[in-house]
């Protein structure tokens, strides 16, 4: 379990992640953490004077003082978090333990007025009665470089933005405050609380569908570099004349591996006549149409060469997949895991490989994990 220091700001939003699968007591809890029991008390009191975790009756155990198992209340508080999509915004808000209270999706225009159709989305959550008064924050997890110190969109080619300052604006019209990251960092906070963090303090997240992003955990930090660039591992370039990428360069990642890559390769190798979707790809793999088992075997292998390189640098043990085309992995393994073997130094173990059911809610249930730890911090 982990045992490395913890981000103050990260201690109470792990705390409920942790007692919202099942009660713990303070020394449980201090043993999971790798803290000291002083730090857990004066957390864990914070928590309780908030209403957002509860005693349960002690337990008598043999000799000593009984313990008495927290757990979370669920309902205590939410975050909302939205995704923010080419053509449409998915929105969930979220329990203090991970869990959904709801989901939405919006029709979202990029060119168009982007801060007053967020806002309006926003807006129409915090003004319900039931639970708008307990939304902690709002989260935004969007495509691309973003900084999210200052809340600018640096660079958004599948959304068309340069330089977009888009939280202030947001920041003045809600009442909650406003967070924007990566949409791949966002979702890497989610697994940081409730997924691959539970068992691993160091991880990576590779997110595999209308672009190649890699979140990156180290000492249970989600890393974003400076001005938030770090984590774009689908520009990592592979070959100076391969296709080319979004990003205007050729030979990245990306451009073998994305949706629209996969797409373009399949057509150009004869498979079919137009662009097939991820979906159309599992089925005619599943088929086992001529050809297609060896484009994304080949697609596979790049994208293991490039994680092997991480891998190598960082020591990381484990490393989690998510995206739209997760659906593909069983067809990109081969060639994954044959990269990943080959490129791995012997003296680190074996990678662990896990591969997240995927919808498009995803990278929003990031963004309510993402304010989750930012708001109980402040």
């Amino acid at each position: 379990m982990p045992t490395s220091p913890y981000r103050e700001d990260l201690i109470k939003a792990e705390i409920l992640a942790m007692t919202g699968s099942r009660p713990l007591n303070r020394s449980e809890i201090a043993a999971r953490l790798g803290l000291g029991a002083a730090t857990v008390s004066d957390h864990t009191r914070r928590l309780i004077e908030l209403g957002f975790l509860r005693e349960l009756p002690p337990q008598i155990a043999g000799r000593g003082r009984p313990k008495v198992p927290l757990e979370v209340v669920p309902d205590a508080a939410y975050t909302l978090g939205l995704r923010v999509h080419p053509d449409h915004l998915i929105g969930v808000l979220m329990r203090l333990d991970g869990s959904e209270v709801r989901r939405f999706t919006r029709p979202f225009r990029p060119g168009e007025d982007p801060v007053g159709q967020l806002a309006a989305a926003c807006e129409e959550v915090l003004a319900d009665p039931a639970v708008g008064a307990r939304v902690l924050g709002i989260g935004l997890a969007v495509p691309g470089v973003i900084d999210p110190a200052t809340g600018t969109v640096r660079l958004s080619p599948r959304l068309g933005w340069t330089d977009l300052p888009l939280r202030p604006p947001l920041a003045e019209r809600l009442p909650v405050p406003v967070l924007i990251d990566n949409d791949t960092r966002a979702s890497t906070a989610g697994e940081l609380l409730f997924g691959t963090g539970r068992d691993h303090d160091d991880f990576l997240v590779l997110a595999i569908g209308d672009g190649v992003g890699m979140g990156i955990v180290l000492e249970r930090r989600v890393h974003r570099g400076p001005a938030g660039v770090a984590g774009e591992f689908g520009h990592v370039p592979t070959s100076p004349d391969g296709p080319r990428c979004v990003c205007g360069r050729r030979g990245c990642v990306d451009a073998y591996v994305a949706d629209y890559a996969l797409a373009a390769q399949a057509v150009a190798r004869g498979l079919c006549e137009e662009p097939p979707s991820p979906d159309r790809l599992r089925r005619m793999a599943e088929d086992d149409a001529p050809g297609v088992r060896a484009l994304l075997a080949d697609a596979g292998e790049i994208l293991g060469r490039a994680a092997a390189g991480v891998v190598n640098v960082l020591a990381v043990p484990a490393l989690t997949v998510i995206g739209e085309s997760h659906v593909l992995w069983p067809y990109l393994t081969p060639g994954f895991q044959r990269a990943v073997d080959a490129g791995v130094i012997g003296v680190l173990p074996d990678l662990e490989i896990t591969v997240r059911a995927w919808d498009d809610s995803g990278h929003a249930r990031g963004a309510a994990s993402l304010v989750l730890a930012a708001s109980l911090a402040a």
